[in-house]
């Protein structure tokens, strides 16, 4: 009984997933490879000139003299 139960979950997880990769017409479009590249990678982080610290936000370096 346990078994068939296991089957029967694991069968509908599959077809659910095959339904999840289908693209449904004027659904959401998915982000392509492209764009993730640009947004995982917004460039060097800010450093104090003067303690060579990174600046974390928008304010000045803690160590006041940056």
């Amino acid at each position: 009984m346990l078994v068939k139960i296991v089957t029967f979950f694991l069968i509908g997880i599959a077809v659910l997933a095959m339904f999840g990769r289908l693209r449904w017409p004027g659904g959401a479009r998915r982000i392509d490879k492209k764009s993730q590249k640009k947004s995982e990678n917004p460039g060097k982080p800010r450093r104090c000139k003067a303690c060579g610290n990174y600046i974390i936000g928008k304010g000045p370096c803690p160590c006041g003299k940056g």
